[in-house]
Protein backbone atom coordinates (compact mmCIF):
# COMPACT_ATOMS: atom_id res chain seq x y z
CA UNK A 1 0.00 0.00 0.00
CA UNK A 2 1.80 3.23 -0.77
CA UNK A 3 1.23 6.57 0.51
CA UNK A 4 -1.07 7.88 -1.47
CA UNK A 5 -3.58 4.99 -0.59
CA UNK A 6 -2.77 4.98 2.97
CA UNK A 7 -3.30 8.95 2.46
CA UNK A 8 -6.84 8.41 1.49
CA UNK A 9 -7.96 5.43 3.26
CA UNK A 10 -7.60 7.81 6.53
CA UNK A 11 -9.41 10.99 5.24
CA UNK A 12 -11.89 8.82 4.23
CA UNK A 13 -12.25 7.52 8.08
CA UNK A 14 -12.24 10.76 8.90
CA UNK A 15 -14.92 12.01 6.85
CA UNK A 16 -16.95 9.47 7.88
CA UNK A 17 -16.48 9.78 11.43
CA UNK A 18 -17.47 13.39 10.63
CA UNK A 19 -20.22 12.71 9.49
CA UNK A 20 -21.64 10.23 11.79
CA UNK A 21 -20.76 12.90 14.08
CA UNK A 22 -23.08 15.40 12.06
CA UNK A 23 -25.69 12.63 11.78
CA UNK A 24 -25.72 11.70 15.97
CA UNK A 25 -26.08 15.36 16.92
CA UNK A 26 -29.29 16.01 14.86
CA UNK A 27 -30.56 12.83 16.75
CA UNK A 28 -32.47 12.79 20.14
CA UNK A 29 -31.38 9.51 21.35
CA UNK A 30 -29.45 8.61 24.44
CA UNK A 31 -28.81 4.96 26.03
CA UNK A 32 -28.92 5.11 29.64
CA UNK A 33 -26.29 2.73 31.10
CA UNK A 34 -26.76 3.37 34.65
CA UNK A 35 -27.17 0.28 36.90
CA UNK A 36 -30.83 1.64 38.50
CA UNK A 37 -31.87 3.78 35.02
CA UNK A 38 -31.24 6.70 36.85
CA UNK A 39 -31.41 8.94 33.59
CA UNK A 40 -34.74 7.15 32.14
CA UNK A 41 -38.41 7.64 32.79
CA UNK A 42 -39.95 4.89 35.65
CA UNK A 43 -42.37 2.56 33.90
CA UNK A 44 -44.95 4.17 36.22
CA UNK A 45 -44.25 7.39 33.94
CA UNK A 46 -43.88 6.15 30.64
CA UNK A 47 -47.80 4.06 31.22
CA UNK A 48 -49.13 7.73 32.55
CA UNK A 49 -47.82 8.89 29.07
CA UNK A 50 -48.77 5.88 27.34
CA UNK A 51 -52.83 6.86 27.96
CA UNK A 52 -52.55 10.66 26.74
CA UNK A 53 -54.74 11.33 24.18
CA UNK A 54 -54.05 15.03 23.31
CA UNK A 55 -51.05 17.20 24.11
CA UNK A 56 -49.61 17.87 26.58
CA UNK A 57 -47.43 21.49 27.60
CA UNK A 58 -45.13 21.11 29.76
CA UNK A 59 -43.56 24.69 30.64
CA UNK A 60 -40.85 25.18 32.94
CA UNK A 61 -39.60 28.55 34.62
CA UNK A 62 -36.00 28.59 35.82
CA UNK A 63 -32.29 30.46 36.34
CA UNK A 64 -30.18 30.37 33.15
CA UNK A 65 -26.75 30.58 35.12
CA UNK A 66 -28.05 28.05 37.99
CA UNK A 67 -26.58 24.78 37.17
CA UNK A 68 -28.84 23.17 39.79
CA UNK A 69 -31.21 23.06 37.18
CA UNK A 70 -29.06 21.46 34.87
CA UNK A 71 -30.78 17.79 35.63
CA UNK A 72 -34.45 19.37 35.23
CA UNK A 73 -34.05 20.40 32.14
CA UNK A 74 -32.69 17.22 30.74
CA UNK A 75 -35.60 15.26 32.70
CA UNK A 76 -38.05 17.44 31.12
CA UNK A 77 -36.45 16.67 27.78
CA UNK A 78 -36.57 12.95 28.23
CA UNK A 79 -40.79 13.44 28.96
CA UNK A 80 -40.56 15.43 25.55
CA UNK A 81 -38.29 12.28 24.16
CA UNK A 82 -40.68 9.80 25.51
CA UNK A 83 -44.15 10.74 23.86
CA UNK A 84 -44.87 12.85 20.86
CA UNK A 85 -47.72 14.00 22.88
CA UNK A 86 -45.19 16.30 25.41
CA UNK A 87 -44.15 19.75 23.94
CA UNK A 88 -41.90 21.68 26.66
CA UNK A 89 -40.94 25.15 26.81
CA UNK A 90 -38.33 26.48 28.80
CA UNK A 91 -38.13 30.12 29.98
CA UNK A 92 -35.14 31.91 31.46
CA UNK A 93 -37.44 33.65 34.76
CA UNK A 94 -35.42 36.56 34.21
CA UNK A 95 -35.25 37.23 30.80
CA UNK A 96 -38.77 36.24 30.35
CA UNK A 97 -40.96 38.00 32.66
CA UNK A 98 -43.76 38.60 30.30
CA UNK A 99 -43.96 34.78 30.17
CA UNK A 100 -43.81 33.99 33.60
CA UNK A 101 -46.91 37.10 34.32
CA UNK A 102 -48.77 35.79 31.95
CA UNK A 103 -49.19 32.56 34.02
CA UNK A 104 -48.81 34.20 37.27
CA UNK A 105 -45.58 32.64 38.14
CA UNK A 106 -43.19 34.62 40.76
CA UNK A 107 -40.36 31.75 41.74
CA UNK A 108 -37.79 30.10 39.94
CA UNK A 109 -38.37 26.15 39.45
CA UNK A 110 -41.86 26.51 39.13
CA UNK A 111 -43.25 23.95 36.17
CA UNK A 112 -46.94 24.43 34.51
CA UNK A 113 -48.49 21.78 32.95
CA UNK A 114 -51.28 22.37 30.22
CA UNK A 115 -53.73 19.52 29.00
CA UNK A 116 -56.39 21.52 26.94
CA UNK A 117 -58.53 23.73 28.85
CA UNK A 118 -57.03 22.34 32.11
CA UNK A 119 -54.11 23.77 33.90
CA UNK A 120 -51.47 22.19 36.74
CA UNK A 121 -48.66 24.02 38.72
CA UNK A 122 -46.13 22.15 40.07
CA UNK A 123 -43.20 23.11 42.11
CA UNK A 124 -41.29 20.29 42.73
CA UNK A 125 -38.36 19.87 39.84
CA UNK A 126 -38.27 15.41 39.80
CA UNK A 127 -39.82 12.95 37.93
CA UNK A 128 -42.39 12.12 40.92
CA UNK A 129 -43.20 15.89 40.79
CA UNK A 130 -44.04 15.99 37.14
CA UNK A 131 -45.76 12.90 36.67
CA UNK A 132 -47.78 13.47 39.35
CA UNK A 133 -49.12 16.95 37.80
CA UNK A 134 -49.80 14.93 34.19
CA UNK A 135 -51.51 12.46 36.25
CA UNK A 136 -54.17 15.10 37.84
CA UNK A 137 -54.67 16.12 33.91
CA UNK A 138 -55.40 12.88 32.86
CA UNK A 139 -58.00 11.96 35.64
CA UNK A 140 -60.24 14.26 36.97
CA UNK A 141 -62.70 13.02 39.56
CA UNK A 142 -64.88 15.24 42.49
CA UNK A 143 -65.19 11.67 44.22
CA UNK A 144 -65.17 11.81 47.83
CA UNK A 145 -63.75 8.85 50.37
CA UNK A 146 -64.59 9.41 53.77
CA UNK A 147 -61.91 7.57 56.70
CA UNK A 148 -63.68 6.84 59.83
CA UNK A 149 -62.04 8.08 62.92
CA UNK A 150 -62.46 7.08 66.68
CA UNK A 151 -62.20 3.72 67.32
CA UNK A 152 -58.49 3.53 66.81
CA UNK A 153 -58.12 2.95 62.96
CA UNK A 154 -55.05 3.62 61.66
CA UNK A 155 -55.16 7.72 61.13
CA UNK A 156 -54.81 9.10 57.40
CA UNK A 157 -53.50 12.10 59.77
CA UNK A 158 -50.68 10.61 60.67
CA UNK A 159 -47.15 12.50 61.52
CA UNK A 160 -44.54 12.96 59.24
CA UNK A 161 -41.15 14.65 59.37
CA UNK A 162 -38.70 15.62 56.57
CA UNK A 163 -35.03 14.26 56.25
CA UNK A 164 -32.40 14.28 53.02
CA UNK A 165 -30.99 11.60 50.99
CA UNK A 166 -27.46 11.97 50.09
CA UNK A 167 -26.40 9.74 47.24
CA UNK A 168 -23.57 9.71 45.67
CA UNK A 169 -23.56 11.55 42.22
CA UNK A 170 -26.99 12.97 42.77
CA UNK A 171 -28.15 16.13 44.82
CA UNK A 172 -29.38 15.96 48.19
CA UNK A 173 -32.61 14.76 47.89
CA UNK A 174 -35.70 15.31 50.68
CA UNK A 175 -37.03 12.20 51.78
CA UNK A 176 -40.11 12.55 54.29
CA UNK A 177 -40.21 9.51 57.11
CA UNK A 178 -43.68 8.81 58.11
CA UNK A 179 -45.24 7.92 61.12
CA UNK A 180 -44.92 3.80 60.71
CA UNK A 181 -48.68 2.76 61.97
CA UNK A 182 -50.50 5.90 60.12
CA UNK A 183 -51.98 5.91 56.57
CA UNK A 184 -50.48 9.65 55.64
CA UNK A 185 -49.09 8.15 52.43
CA UNK A 186 -52.03 6.60 51.14
CA UNK A 187 -54.05 9.96 51.74
CA UNK A 188 -51.53 11.24 49.30
CA UNK A 189 -51.71 8.82 47.13
CA UNK A 190 -55.56 9.25 46.74
CA UNK A 191 -55.08 13.19 46.57
CA UNK A 192 -52.94 12.77 43.55
CA UNK A 193 -55.31 10.82 42.47
CA UNK A 194 -57.76 13.85 42.37
CA UNK A 195 -59.92 12.21 45.19
CA UNK A 196 -60.97 14.36 47.89
CA UNK A 197 -60.10 12.78 51.55
CA UNK A 198 -61.66 13.23 55.05
CA UNK A 199 -62.36 11.87 58.43
CA UNK A 200 -65.66 11.45 59.80
CA UNK A 201 -66.74 10.60 63.20
CA UNK A 202 -69.50 8.79 63.08
CA UNK A 203 -70.67 9.49 66.50
CA UNK A 204 -70.64 12.90 66.08
CA UNK A 205 -72.02 13.31 62.72
CA UNK A 206 -74.49 10.46 63.68
CA UNK A 207 -74.99 9.36 60.00
CA UNK A 208 -72.34 9.30 56.77
CA UNK A 209 -72.24 12.55 54.61
CA UNK A 210 -74.75 12.50 51.65
CA UNK A 211 -71.54 13.65 49.25
CA UNK A 212 -69.56 10.22 50.82
CA UNK A 213 -68.77 7.89 47.41
CA UNK A 214 -66.59 5.51 49.52
CA UNK A 215 -66.31 4.79 53.43
CA UNK A 216 -63.12 2.93 55.06
CA UNK A 217 -63.16 1.56 58.11
CA UNK A 218 -59.36 0.63 58.54
CA UNK A 219 -58.93 -1.65 61.16
CA UNK A 220 -60.49 -0.12 64.47
CA UNK A 221 -59.40 -1.24 67.60
CA UNK A 222 -62.24 -0.49 69.78
CA UNK A 223 -65.84 -1.49 67.84
CA UNK A 224 -68.68 0.48 66.98
CA UNK A 225 -71.49 1.74 68.76
CA UNK A 226 -74.97 0.33 67.51
CA UNK A 227 -76.14 4.06 66.50
CA UNK A 228 -72.80 3.97 63.89
CA UNK A 229 -73.68 0.32 62.88
CA UNK A 230 -77.28 2.23 62.34
CA UNK A 231 -75.41 4.94 60.07
CA UNK A 232 -73.34 2.34 57.81
CA UNK A 233 -76.16 0.06 57.26
CA UNK A 234 -78.43 2.95 56.35
CA UNK A 235 -75.49 4.42 53.94
CA UNK A 236 -75.30 1.10 52.06
CA UNK A 237 -79.25 0.56 52.20
CA UNK A 238 -78.80 3.98 50.13
CA UNK A 239 -76.45 2.48 47.23
CA UNK A 240 -73.30 3.64 49.27
CA UNK A 241 -69.74 1.60 48.70
CA UNK A 242 -67.45 0.35 51.84
CA UNK A 243 -63.76 -0.72 52.45
CA UNK A 244 -63.05 -2.53 55.56
CA UNK A 245 -60.02 -3.82 57.06
CA UNK A 246 -59.62 -5.55 60.16
CA UNK A 247 -56.76 -6.92 62.35
CA UNK A 248 -56.26 -10.10 63.28
CA UNK A 249 -58.60 -11.06 66.30
CA UNK A 250 -60.71 -8.41 65.95
CA UNK A 251 -64.25 -7.41 63.87
CA UNK A 252 -64.70 -4.03 65.20
CA UNK A 253 -68.27 -4.93 66.36
CA UNK A 254 -69.04 -5.48 62.45
CA UNK A 255 -69.00 -8.70 62.36
CA UNK A 256 -73.11 -8.38 62.39
CA UNK A 257 -73.19 -5.97 59.72
CA UNK A 258 -70.85 -7.97 57.19
CA UNK A 259 -72.84 -11.01 57.96
CA UNK A 260 -75.90 -9.34 56.09
CA UNK A 261 -73.85 -9.35 53.20
CA UNK A 262 -72.81 -12.72 53.29
CA UNK A 263 -69.39 -12.11 54.82
CA UNK A 264 -67.83 -13.66 58.44
CA UNK A 265 -64.91 -12.33 59.66
CA UNK A 266 -63.29 -15.29 61.66
CA UNK A 267 -61.62 -12.88 64.36
CA UNK A 268 -57.85 -15.20 64.69
CA UNK A 269 -55.04 -14.96 62.95
CA UNK A 270 -53.22 -16.63 59.30
CA UNK A 271 -50.18 -17.93 60.09
CA UNK A 272 -48.35 -18.94 56.63
CA UNK A 273 -45.50 -20.97 56.47
CA UNK A 274 -45.61 -21.56 52.85
CA UNK A 275 -45.10 -18.28 51.72
CA UNK A 276 -44.24 -15.34 53.57
CA UNK A 277 -42.71 -12.09 54.24
CA UNK A 278 -38.85 -12.02 55.03
CA UNK A 279 -38.91 -14.73 58.26
CA UNK A 280 -42.25 -13.99 59.02
CA UNK A 281 -45.12 -16.53 58.96
CA UNK A 282 -47.71 -14.13 60.35
CA UNK A 283 -46.87 -11.69 57.36
CA UNK A 284 -48.43 -14.33 54.74
CA UNK A 285 -47.30 -13.28 50.78
CA UNK A 286 -49.65 -13.79 48.30
CA UNK A 287 -48.60 -14.16 44.90
CA UNK A 288 -51.54 -15.77 42.63
CA UNK A 289 -54.90 -14.53 42.93
CA UNK A 290 -58.52 -15.21 41.50
CA UNK A 291 -59.33 -13.66 37.77
CA UNK A 292 -60.82 -9.99 39.17
CA UNK A 293 -60.29 -6.38 37.74
CA UNK A 294 -58.57 -5.65 40.66
CA UNK A 295 -56.06 -8.49 40.80
CA UNK A 296 -54.94 -7.55 36.92
CA UNK A 297 -51.66 -8.61 36.93
CA UNK A 298 -51.09 -7.75 40.37
CA UNK A 299 -47.68 -8.60 41.40
CA UNK A 300 -46.75 -10.10 44.90
CA UNK A 301 -48.28 -8.24 48.24
CA UNK A 302 -48.08 -9.59 51.50
CA UNK A 303 -49.92 -8.74 54.80
CA UNK A 304 -48.63 -8.03 58.06
CA UNK A 305 -51.28 -9.61 60.84
CA UNK A 306 -54.40 -10.62 58.91
CA UNK A 307 -57.36 -13.05 59.87
CA UNK A 308 -59.62 -14.96 58.02
CA UNK A 309 -62.96 -14.10 56.31
CA UNK A 310 -65.55 -16.83 55.28
CA UNK A 311 -68.33 -16.09 53.10
CA UNK A 312 -71.69 -17.19 54.32
CA UNK A 313 -72.92 -20.83 52.96
CA UNK A 314 -76.44 -19.23 52.53
CA UNK A 315 -76.08 -16.02 50.22
CA UNK A 316 -79.25 -13.90 48.90
CA UNK A 317 -79.51 -14.02 44.81
CA UNK A 318 -78.86 -10.13 44.93
CA UNK A 319 -75.66 -10.63 47.08
CA UNK A 320 -72.26 -11.74 44.88
CA UNK A 321 -69.19 -12.29 47.20
CA UNK A 322 -65.99 -13.02 45.75
CA UNK A 323 -62.22 -14.31 47.51
CA UNK A 324 -60.46 -12.17 45.27
CA UNK A 325 -57.05 -14.57 47.14
CA UNK A 326 -56.42 -17.07 49.99
CA UNK A 327 -52.85 -18.09 51.92
CA UNK A 328 -51.09 -21.52 50.75
CA UNK A 329 -52.42 -24.70 51.90
CA UNK A 330 -49.69 -24.44 54.15
CA UNK A 331 -51.45 -22.22 56.69
CA UNK A 332 -53.06 -22.86 59.94
CA UNK A 333 -55.34 -20.23 62.36
CA UNK A 334 -54.92 -19.26 65.73
CA UNK A 335 -57.40 -17.97 68.04
CA UNK A 336 -55.18 -15.78 70.45
CA UNK A 337 -51.99 -14.49 70.78
CA UNK A 338 -51.01 -17.24 73.39
CA UNK A 339 -51.73 -20.15 70.62
CA UNK A 340 -49.09 -18.57 68.56
CA UNK A 341 -46.54 -19.70 71.77
CA UNK A 342 -47.89 -23.25 71.88
CA UNK A 343 -47.98 -23.43 67.95
CA UNK A 344 -45.25 -25.77 67.63
CA UNK A 345 -46.51 -28.49 70.72
CA UNK A 346 -49.80 -29.02 68.47
CA UNK A 347 -51.19 -30.66 65.78
CA UNK A 348 -52.66 -28.10 63.55
CA UNK A 349 -54.94 -29.10 60.91
CA UNK A 350 -53.30 -27.11 57.59
CA UNK A 351 -55.51 -25.71 54.67
CA UNK A 352 -55.53 -22.46 52.35
CA UNK A 353 -57.72 -19.43 54.60
CA UNK A 354 -59.53 -16.99 52.66
CA UNK A 355 -57.81 -13.28 53.07
CA UNK A 356 -59.87 -10.87 50.86
CA UNK A 357 -63.79 -10.99 49.87
CA UNK A 358 -65.31 -8.36 47.63
CA UNK A 359 -69.03 -8.18 47.03
CA UNK A 360 -71.34 -6.93 44.25
CA UNK A 361 -74.93 -5.99 45.60
CA UNK A 362 -78.24 -5.55 43.41
CA UNK A 363 -80.34 -3.21 44.53
CA UNK A 364 -83.27 -2.22 42.47
CA UNK A 365 -81.64 -0.32 39.71
CA UNK A 366 -78.53 0.88 41.74
CA UNK A 367 -75.04 -1.18 42.52
CA UNK A 368 -73.03 -0.90 45.51
CA UNK A 369 -69.67 -2.58 46.23
CA UNK A 370 -67.97 -3.88 49.14
CA UNK A 371 -64.68 -4.97 50.00
CA UNK A 372 -63.48 -6.96 52.96
CA UNK A 373 -59.31 -7.02 53.41
CA UNK A 374 -58.49 -9.27 56.52
CA UNK A 375 -55.44 -6.47 57.17
CA UNK A 376 -54.99 -3.06 57.17
CA UNK A 377 -51.36 -3.32 57.98
CA UNK A 378 -50.20 -3.88 54.54
CA UNK A 379 -51.58 -0.31 53.73
CA UNK A 380 -50.19 1.75 56.51
CA UNK A 381 -46.65 4.37 56.00
CA UNK A 382 -44.85 1.17 56.83
CA UNK A 383 -45.68 -1.63 53.99
CA UNK A 384 -47.85 0.62 51.31
CA UNK A 385 -44.88 1.23 48.78
CA UNK A 386 -43.62 -2.47 49.36
CA UNK A 387 -44.01 -4.82 46.52
CA UNK A 388 -47.58 -4.79 44.95
CA UNK A 389 -49.00 -3.50 47.95
CA UNK A 390 -49.79 0.03 46.83
CA UNK A 391 -51.25 -1.24 43.66
CA UNK A 392 -53.45 -3.69 45.76
CA UNK A 393 -54.95 -0.73 47.63
CA UNK A 394 -55.23 1.89 44.93
CA UNK A 395 -56.78 -0.80 42.53
CA UNK A 396 -59.68 -1.68 45.08
CA UNK A 397 -60.53 1.38 45.39
CA UNK A 398 -60.99 2.71 42.00
CA UNK A 399 -63.20 -0.64 41.73
CA UNK A 400 -65.08 0.50 44.70
CA UNK A 401 -65.64 3.73 43.04
CA UNK A 402 -66.09 2.57 39.66
CA UNK A 403 -62.82 4.19 38.34
CA UNK A 404 -62.24 1.47 36.27
CA UNK A 405 -59.93 3.62 33.70
CA UNK A 406 -57.64 3.88 37.22
CA UNK A 407 -57.24 0.33 37.36
CA UNK A 408 -53.38 -1.03 37.57
CA UNK A 409 -52.37 2.94 37.45
CA UNK A 410 -51.32 4.41 40.20
CA UNK A 411 -49.00 7.86 40.94
CA UNK A 412 -45.33 7.90 40.73
CA UNK A 413 -43.46 7.64 44.24
CA UNK A 414 -40.00 7.65 45.73
CA UNK A 415 -38.57 5.41 47.75
CA UNK A 416 -35.69 4.37 49.46
CA UNK A 417 -34.27 1.22 47.23
CA UNK A 418 -35.30 -2.14 49.37
CA UNK A 419 -34.42 -5.31 48.41
CA UNK A 420 -37.92 -7.74 49.66
CA UNK A 421 -37.51 -11.22 49.89
CA UNK A 422 -40.31 -13.53 50.91
CA UNK A 423 -39.28 -16.65 53.04
CA UNK A 424 -38.67 -19.01 49.46
CA UNK A 425 -36.78 -16.03 48.17
CA UNK A 426 -34.43 -16.24 51.39
CA UNK A 427 -34.07 -19.94 50.97
CA UNK A 428 -33.10 -20.07 47.55
CA UNK A 429 -30.57 -17.30 48.06
CA UNK A 430 -29.40 -19.03 51.04
CA UNK A 431 -28.78 -21.96 49.47
CA UNK A 432 -27.23 -21.09 45.91
CA UNK A 433 -24.46 -17.96 48.01
CA UNK A 434 -23.95 -19.89 51.33
CA UNK A 435 -23.57 -23.70 49.84
CA UNK A 436 -23.93 -24.23 46.28
CA UNK A 437 -21.28 -21.62 44.62
CA UNK A 438 -18.98 -22.37 47.81
CA UNK A 439 -19.59 -25.95 47.17
CA UNK A 440 -18.35 -26.16 43.42
CA UNK A 441 -14.88 -24.42 44.25
CA UNK A 442 -14.66 -27.07 47.22
CA UNK A 443 -15.52 -29.81 44.20
CA UNK A 444 -13.04 -28.04 42.29
CA UNK A 445 -10.36 -27.69 44.36
CA UNK A 446 -10.43 -31.43 45.25
CA UNK A 447 -10.59 -32.10 41.67
CA UNK A 448 -7.50 -30.44 41.42
CA UNK A 449 -5.64 -32.15 43.92
CA UNK A 450 -6.47 -35.30 43.12
CA UNK A 451 -5.04 -34.60 39.42
CA UNK A 452 -2.09 -33.62 40.70
CA UNK A 453 -1.70 -36.30 43.12
CA UNK A 454 -2.31 -38.86 40.38
CA UNK A 455 -0.05 -37.22 38.57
Amino acid sequence: MNKLSAFIIAGSIAIGFLFLNLIADKLDFRIDTTRDNLYSLSSQSHQILDRLDEEVLIIHFYMQNDPRYTPTLELLREYQRSSSQISVELYDINSNPSVADRYNVRFQGTTIIRKGDRVSEVYGSDEVSISNGIYQLLYHSDKKIYFTGGHGEFDIFSRVSEDHLELEGEEDRPIFLHQRQGMLKLKETLELMSFEVDKIFLLQEGRVPADADLLVIASPLEPFLPMEIAAIRDYLDNGGNLLVTLRPFLDGGLGQLLSEYGIIPQNNMVIDFGNHFWNDAMAPAVGSYEEHRITRDMPLTFFPGIQEIQISDSVPDHISPLVLFTSTEQSVTVGSQSEIENLRNSNPFYRAHNLMVVVEVEQGHSENRIAIIGSGGFATNEYLNYLGNQRLITNTINWLLEEEARLDLEPVTYELPVINLTNRQLRNTFIISSLLIPGLFVIAGFFVWFRRRKE
